[in-house]
């Protein structure tokens, strides 16, 4: 089922970003999986809020936090023990752990969420934009925003 089946009568598609469609009434998200596809589609008149998240990847930066320390805890326990096999992980673990979370913070998670009256969290979270190119997100936004 591609998405042109989706549309009402009258409807066309204005705009694409990744899996976001702006049409004359109303977005769609439309993914085409593997086994089966999703459509979610959301009113104008519904859209309380776009907002633009910028912000560094808490699964890298906590990662390497953790990392750190528990590198900084085997290098201490080095000291007192002598152990080198200890002492080689717990650099290791150091420095993959200062990577990771200077990689979390110079490539931030970066999305346009979606908000609308009546949708929860959850569901919102489904409306989020990633993995979209600046300057089409830009474009697909100034066109939703022309319609709200």
């Amino acid at each position: 089922m591609p998405v042109e089946e989706q549309l009402i009568t009258g409807e066309e598609i204005l705009a694409r970003a990744g899996d976001f469609y702006a049409t004359n009434k109303r977005i769609l998200r439309y993914r085409k999986r593997l086994v089966g596809e999703e459509l979610d589609d959301l009113v104008y008149s519904h859209i309380t809020s776009i907002t633009y998240v910028r912000k560094a990847d808490p699964f890298f930066t906590t990662t390497g936090i953790m990392l750190v320390i528990a590198g900084i805890v085997g290098i201490v326990v080095n000291i007192f023990t002598g152990i080198g096999l200890v002492s080689i992980l717990s650099y290791a673990g150091v420095g993959l752990g200062i990577l990771l979370v200077l990689y979390g913070i110079l490539f931030p998670e970066t999305y346009m969420q979606f908000r609308a009256a009546g949708v929860s969290d959850a569901a919102g979270a489904r409306l989020r934009m990633t993995n979209v190119r600046p300057q089409d997100a830009k474009k697909f936004i100034s066109l939703v925003r022309e319609h709200m």
